[in-house]
């Protein structure tokens, strides 16, 4: 009996313990949880919450200009009329001198704006006109030339510039000519710089591939390219005449199936040259602008010439000439290439040339189609590129045996980004380099930003330039000489 009321005891004893224990660390876990939630609410309190309320901006373009609160002045654009207010439109120059002048629009209620640009629609209008009550305003790239049209006739030089930052940054091929006419049209000079290097560039590797494209281009545009020194060949020369057949084809068949342009050509119905024809008037601008001397160069290259019967003989007299005296000047060893010349003459003799690296590595290649005694040698690795005058005596081509040859350069390596705008350009400028025979020079060491594909553009003058009088009725070559 004694046992169980003492085990009885001892039972309760560590009962009351236990739930004493108990008690106070159910009192810590709540006061734990009391102090962390307390945390809590005061991080939450002192944390600020951002809500997005209605801007004056955003209530003065809905009120204003959406709902036409308040308005002061209609203007009729389009068949449309928007009720406007004068001392928002005035940060236009165009209505500005509109108001405050002695014009018959200051006093009036309602003004009407004939409109005969064909890129100003009611859509572009109505972004134009609506940020004249914004803050900011988002423009898409699809809409940037109507965009563009619209800034200009109100003169927001600042609305301008956005869409000139806009295009610059969207040039790629489905965009390049519509931009490029858009800033020639409004005289937006940084668009239309960008928009012609970007063909300068792309015309020949590229842009020749796709028809629809080359349609777009307009004759002058054409001519333009191919006048310019900075046009980057593919192989050789005759590359621009290739190219130039495959837009005339384009131009005067309709169709866009190039596979078609040789049996197009082949079969002609034009008995004497294409463009002395009436029908060919409209395209004569860029062929005239071909380096002609440097499609005298193969006589696989001759015989498209006469096959495709687009050219006068006539044209091709000069060159003809030109390209015989710089041959007999070579096999009589008095012409041992240029010394010197100056940008304006190099930019318009000079021989233009490329290639296009798809990778990065050991890269070997040869122009031999100069004809003009030489045979140079062009080797390209991931640091430098070298050109060799390659003496062979087993050569197929005249031979310039005269011990050192002059020949003045200038080489641009090209890598370009998903747009296929220039990503980086190094450029050599123009260079003079003296070859012995068999000699090999280092001409560029390449940088570390160039990304491949890479295209390697070369222009080159390997003959003494002649001298051309075009004053007089006949030419006249005078021979400069190397000496």
């Amino acid at each position: 009996m004694g046992g169980y009321a003492s085990r009885f005891i001892f039972n309760m004893s560590n009962i009351a313990v236990n739930s004493v224990y108990r008690g106070r660390k159910r009192k810590c876990i709540e006061e734990d949880e009391l102090n962390s939630e307390s945390d809590f609410i005061d991080r939450t309190m002192q944390t600020p919450k951002r809500r997005k309320l209605l801007t004056t901006a955003q209530y003065i373009y809905k009120t204003l200009f959406l709902e036409e609160k308040g308005s002061d002045i209609t203007v009729l654009i389009l068949g449309r009329a928007w009720r406007l207010h004068k001392v928002y439109i005035s940060q236009s120059p165009y209505f500005c001198s509109m108001f405050s002048g002695s014009w018959r629009e200051t006093n009036e209620k309602v003004i009407m704006i004939p409109i005969a640009d064909s890129n100003i629609t009611l859509d572009s209008l109505q972004m134009v006109l609506g940020s004249f009550y914004q803050d900011e305003v988002t423009l898409e790239p699809k809409d940037v030339v109507s965009i563009l049209a619209t800034a200009t006739l109100f003169q927001l030089q600042g609305l301008i510039d956005q869409c000139t930052e806009i295009m610059i940054e969207t040039t790629n091929i489905k965009t390049v000519v519509p931009y490029y006419n858009a800033a020639v049209s409004y005289g937006v000079s940084p668009v239309k710089s960008a928009a012609k290097k970007w063909l300068e560039v792309n015309l020949l590797g590229y842009g020749w591939l796709h028809p629809s494209f080359l349609r777009e281009i307009t004759s002058e545009l054409m001519t333009e390219l191919i006048s310019s020194p900075g046009l980057v060949a593919m192989q050789t020369e005759f590359c621009v005449y290739m190219m130039l057949r495959v837009w005339l084809f384009v131009q005067i068949s309709n169709k866009e199936e190039t596979v078609q342009i040789d049996e197009f050509f082949k079969n002609h119905s034009w008995t004497e040259p294409f463009l002395g024809t009436e029908d060919g008037k409209f395209y004569i601008t860029p062929f005239k602008s071909l380096r002609y001397k440097y499609l005298l160069l193969h006589d696989q290259d001759v015989n498209i010439l006469n096959s495709d019967n687009l050219i006068p003989q006539e044209w091709l007299y000069d060159a003809y000439k030109e390209q015989w005296l710089h041959l007999l000047r070579i096999d009589a060893n008095k012409d041992r290439g240029p010394k010197s010349i100056n940008d304006e003459e190099f930019s318009k003799e000079c021989f233009r040339c490329g290639r296009c690296v798809d990778r990065p590595g050991e890269h070997v290649w040869r122009w031999t189609a100069f004809h003009f005694g030489l045979d140079l040698v062009v080797y390209l690795d991931t640091t430098s590129l070298k050109i060799k005058r390659n003496h062979r005596l087993d050569t197929d081509h005249i031979k310039a045996n005269h011990s050192l040859h002059n020949i003045i350069l200038r080489v641009r390596l090209i890598s370009l980004n998903e747009q296929r705008q220039i990503n980086h350009m190094q450029d050599s400028g123009m260079l003079r380099l003296s070859l012995h025979k068999n000699e090999e020079k280092q001409v560029m060491i390449l940088d570390k930003q160039l990304t491949y594909p890479l295209s390697v553009s070369v222009n080159m003058q390997v003959v003494t330039p002649f001298v051309t009088n075009e004053d007089e009725k006949s030419t006249t070559i005078t021979i400069v000489s190397d000496t």
